[in-house]
């Protein structure tokens, strides 16, 4: 069996992590994975590409570094990455397809279904926007209703009802532009939210019905999973960074100590705050004091805010009273004190903390994978893995080359070294914003010589310390 890995990066608004999974026997390993300062990104889209592509750069660089320790990864070539699409401007609306069908005699075929879902990634959107996801919901054939499989089934007409994840087409070639400046090919740009739910959310929870929220820095994703189909998803444009602005503004510190101050000494509840006085520096001179209770209650307020707009999409969904498990929220802001008592009293439902662990990936992955910062990240792997396995392209690998192979394949680096040598590759995109849709099989790329990466490591090493 030949070492078959994938590489994603996860481009948020505070951070770029970039990830390399193993498809083992045993399951998924995660053998290298690398947080760097996010750069060129505002809430959660990208608007400047080449300071999004020297963070993807750095990143990717210090997970081949790491790669050089694990036997059969050193010698792995990065060619081809999954990644995650996000913005606050994400929005979902519902859809139909009625067909006549010619043959009613004839069974419904799996071909027949593709081209009705194909048909709601074709439907006319603004000139501005793009199709990112559809989702199908149910189908009706005749007078059977509600049917989630309708393959093999007989009737003159079927009706296919869908939710349609619309985003901006600029966020969707930003994206693509960024990594087309380090030559790398982009398979796939999987919604934020949808990542995070594959690797947190259980079969159990999907079916019964639950919903993720995924609390980044710019931005909040939010799902809904019911009956193991997945029925709405949603962006709130704030996050982790809302909660510091606040408390810069309400303590009239730095926005530096106001995160400090949050990661160090916050709580999302002010009630269970200690009364103390905080002593900080501002400048390196001027002393100043900030009460524990005023830190707390500028979170708490922020917090409230976004678990309250997460109620009211529940609401919107149509699904509230059909969700019969706990909601799971993730994300580097759960790590505040009493978020998760708070969720519950506002969400009016049980919730957990979700972070990646041994039931989706190996426990011989890195360590830094199994925290909430890291889901995303975790999830394109698992997502790229099993889209790789649906498509059965085995030229979708990035596989580590063969013991008999030669020099120049054996030696072939991602990054050259400062004397200018280079190995060579793909260097080719493939349209990343469209999903891959059934049915459809993706030609085989021809391979061309990379040129010659250029220094893209300058200023990257930015001070990320509160």
């Amino acid at each position: 069996m030949r070492n078959r890995y994938i590489t994603a990066v996860d481009i948020g608004t505070s951070k770029v992590a970039a990830i390399v999974g193993e498809k083992t026997s045993a399951g998924i390993r995660i053998v290298g994975y690398s947080e760097v300062p996010s750069d060129g990104v505002v809430r959660g889209e990208i608007l400047k590409s080449q300071k999004a592509a020297n963070a993807v750069s750095a990143a990717l660089h210090n997970v081949r570094e790491q790669l050089q320790s694990v036997p059969e990864a050193e010698s792995y070539r990065i060619r081809k990455v999954y990644t995650n699409i996000s913005g606050q401007n994400i929005r979902c609306v519902s859809g139909t397809v009625h067909r006549e069908r010619q043959d009613p005699e004839r069974s419904i075929s799996r071909e027949e279904i593709d081209s009705m879902l194909n048909e709601m990634y074709m439907r006319k959107v603004e000139p501005s926007e793009q199709v990112l996801y559809v989702a199908p919901q149910c189908y009706n054939v005749d007078e059977h209703m509600g049917e989630t499989d309708p393959e093999d089934m007989d009737g003159q007409e079927i009706d296919g009802e869908y939710k349609v994840f619309i985003g901006r087409a600029a966020a969707v070639n930003h994206c693509k532009s960024a990594f087309d400046r380090l030559n790398l090919e982009v398979r796939e740009q999987i919604l934020t939210p949808m990542a995070s739910g594959a690797a947190l959310l259980t079969e159990d929870e999907k079916e019964l019905g639950t919903v993720l929220v995924d609390i980044g820095a710019g931005t909040t994703g939010v799902l809904v999973y019911q009956a193991d189909i997945l029925r709405y998803a949603a962006v709130i444009p704030f996050g982790g960074d809302s909660v510091t602005e606040d408390i810069s503004q309400t303590c009239s510190i730095s926005r530096k100590n106001a995160e400090q101050l949050k990661i160090q000494k916050g709580t999302c509840i002010s009630e269970f705050a200690k009364d103390t006085v905080l002593t900080i520096k501002e400048s390196g001179v001027t002393v100043k004091g900030i009460p524990s209770k005023q830190l707390s209650s500028a979170i708490e307020a922020r917090v409230c805010e976004i678990l309250a707009t997460v109620r009211h999409i529940i609401e919107i969904s149509g699904f509230k009273n059909k969700l019969r498990s706990r909601a799971v929220i993730t994300g580097g802001s759960t790590n505040l004190p009493l978020i998760q008592l708070l969720a519950k009293n506002i969400l009016g439902m049980d919730v957990r903390i979700g972070f990646p662990d041994s039931s989706v990936i190996t426990g011989n992955s890195v360590e830094q994978v199994f925290r909430p910062q890291a889901s995303t990240a975790v999830g394109l792997i698992i997502e790229g893995f099993r889209l790789e396995e649906q498509s059965g392209d085995d030229d979708i690998y990035d596989d580590v080359p063969e013991a008999s192979g030669t020099w120049s394949e054996a030696s072939e680096e991602l990054f050259p070294e400062p004397n200018g040598t280079t190995g060579s590759g793909t260097a080719t995109g493939n349209g990343a914003g469209q999903p891959s849709r059934p049915g459809q099989t993706q030609k085989k790329k021809t391979r061309n010589p990379w040129e010659s990466f250029r220094s893209l490591f300058d200023g990257t090493d930015a001070d990320d310390e509160a």
